[in-house]
């Protein structure tokens, strides 16, 4: 039997976040005349890139989970969050405008770290340094925009 979510559906829905945080980034950049804020965009971009090419690496090197770690109801709540991620991944394509682009911003912060946290759970301890570190930038990622927004 399948399970409900594999980590190679984690890695993937990771490795999108990360193309499409990239992207928006990039986008935001080109969208404002402050200094400051296409620096933060720059760096921004440049972050996900190097965690996109982490969360594939991870992916090749097919890790694995303890399915102790993850009980019938555990997989139920990752498959909807996996799916809650996909939808929206595909509602946040489009910027409409500066605001609505730092909510987007933020909830792929969020929706990151959430999934990064939730990732830690069930794999081996040997890749819990690699994830916090990750974990700790898209936090610091989430203030910055929050910081910003606060003064938009």
């Amino acid at each position: 039997m399948r399970e409900v979510f594999t980590l190679e559906d984690i890695f993937n829905i990771m490795i999108e976040l990360e193309t499409l945080g990239h992207k928006h980034y990039l986008e935001m950049k080109d969208m404002t005349d402050d200094y400051k804020l296409k620096e933060l965009f720059d760096l921004l971009a440049t972050q996900e890139t190097a965690h996109k090419e982490l969360y594939t690496k991870y992916k090749n090197m097919n890790i694995a989970f303890e399915e102790s770690k993850a009980d019938d109801e555990y997989k139920a709540y990752m498959d909807s969050l996996l799916k809650g991620t996909v939808r929206f991944l595909e509602a946040s394509k489009e910027i409409n405008d500066f605001e609505y682009g730092f909510d987007i911003a933020i909830n792929l912060e969020k929706d990151t770290i959430l999934l990064l946290t939730e990732l830690r759970r069930i794999i081996d301890t040997s890749y819990h340094e690699a994830i916090d570190n990750i974990t700790d930038q898209e936090r610091n990622h989430l203030k910055a925009l929050y910081n910003y927004k606060a003064n938009l």
